[in-house]
C-alpha cells in the first residue's frame, strides 16, 4: 500500500490502494518489451523508469498540462504518443472481480476515477464492474491441504481446453459461487466428442454435394421443400440464436450454454426422431445446424468448432466466418 500522504503513519491498504492501474495497460506496451512482465526491459519509447515522474504522468493522464511546464528531456512527439494510446483506450469498459473485493478494490476504484477525474464520467469513470463468486471444485472449497486441488494445466490435461472452458462455463457465473465438477467435466467432453462424430457423419452424407456456403444454407433459402418438422427445427434453431446472443450480451455464459448447447442439441436429437419415423432427414438444413452450432459455442470451446466448422467448409477458419 501507500502511505497517507497528508499523514504518513497511515497505510492505505492495497486493494484499496491500487484502483486505476488499468490506465498502466494503456501505455505498458511502450513503456517496457513485451515479454518483460517485471518491467526491467525499456519498452520502445526508450524511457527509462526513473524518468516517470509525477508530472510526466500529469501529461499522460490530463489534456490541461502543458509540455511546456516539463522538465523532461523525453520528446514531446513521445510523450504524446503515450497521452494518445491513453485518450484512445480509456475508460474501463467492464471490470470483473471477486465479490470480496466489492467494499475495498471496487469500491475504491470509483471514488479514486472520481477524485482523480471529476466531472469526466462518461470518458474516465470505468463503464462497469462485474462481481463475480468463488470457484469450489466438486462441491468443496479448492484446499492444497485437503488434496481438492487442480490446477489449470491440470485441468487441460484432462479434459482439454475446450473441454475445460465449457465446464467452468456451465459451472456458474452468478455472485453465488461456481462449481467445477470432475464427473460433469468428463460428461461434457464426450458430448463434445458425440458432436464431432455426428457432424462427420453428416457431412459424409452429404459428399454428393458441394460443400460451399450456399450448400449449408439451401434449407434456409427456400431452394429444398422443407416439411413441418423442417420448419419447426429451423424455428428452434432461430430461437436459439437469439436466446444465446441475449446471454453473451448480458456475460451470462451458463445460460448461454443452455440455449446455445444443451437445448440446441435437444432440438436436434427431437428432429431426428422424428423424421426417422415418417420423414427423410434434411440433410442441407442438418449441416446448417452445425454450422450454427459452432458458430455460436465458438467463444467457448474455440478449437473443437474450429474444427467443426472445417468440416463443411475445408481450409476456412471459423474466425473468418
Amino acid at each position: 500500500g501507500t502511505k497517507l500522504p497528508w499523514d504518513k503513519q497511515y497505510l492505505i491498504e492495497s486493494l484499496s490502494d491500487s484502483t486505476i492501474y488499468m490506465a498502466y495497460y494503456t501505455v505498458a506496451h511502450l513503456l517496457q518489451q513485451q515479454d518483460s512482465f517485471d518491467g526491467k526491459e525499456i519498452g520502445p519509447a526508450n524511457i527509462d523508469p526513473s524518468e516517470m515522474t509525477i508530472d510526466i504522468w500529469d501529461y499522460i493522464f490530463f489534456v490541461n498540462k502543458s509540455y511546456s511546464s516539463l522538465k523532461t528531456s523525453i520528446s514531446k512527439e513521445t510523450l504524446d504518443r503515450l497521452r494518445n494510446e491513453f485518450q484512445y483506450w480509456y475508460p474501463v469498459d467492464l471490470r470483473s472481480s471477486g465479490k470480496d473485493l466489492i467494499p475495498n478494490h471496487l469500491t475504491y476504484s470509483l471514488y479514486n476515477h472520481v477524485a482523480i477525474w471529476p466531472n469526466q464520467e462518461e470518458n474516465r469513470w470505468p463503464k462497469a464492474f462485474r462481481a463475480n463468486g468463488h470457484l469450489f471444485l466438486n462441491g468443496e472449497k479448492m484446499s492444497k491441504s485437503t488434496g481438492n486441488f487442480m490446477t489449470l494445466i491440470e485441468a487441460v490435461e484432462r479434459f482439454s481446453a475446450d473441454g475445460m472452458r465449457l465446464t467452468l462455463a456451465d459451472a456458474g457465473d452468478s455472485i453465488e459461487d461456481a462449481n467445477f465438477d470432475e464427473k460433469n467435466a468428463e460428461a461434457q467432453l464426450l458430448r463434445l466428442y458425440t458432436f464431432i462424430q455426428w457432424a462427420k457423419e453428416i457431412v459424409a452424407m452429404s459428399s454428393s454435394h458441394t460443400t460451399n456456403q450456399s450448400d449449408a444454407q439451401e434449407s434456409t433459402d427456400g431452394n429444398k421443400s422443407k416439411n413441418y418438422f423442417d420448419r419447426v427445427f429451423q424455428s428452434e434453431i432461430n430461437r436459439s440464436i437469439k436466446l444465446t446472443q441475449e446471454a453473451y450480451d448480458n456475460m451470462l455464459y451458463k445460460e448461454v450454454l443452455k440455449h446455445g448447447f444443451f437445448q440446441l442439441q435437444k432440438s436436434r436429437d427431437n428432429y431426428r426422431e422424428l423424421c426417422s419415423e415418417t420423414e427423410q432427414l434434411n440433410i442441407p438444413l442438418l449441416k446448417h445446424f452445425i454450422e450454427i452450432q459452432a458458430l455460436i459455442l465458438s467463444p467457448i470451446c474455440p478449437h473443437i468448432c474450429d474444427y467443426v466448422y472445417q468440416l463443411l467448409y475445408p481450409n476456412k477458419s471459423i474466425m473468418e466466418a
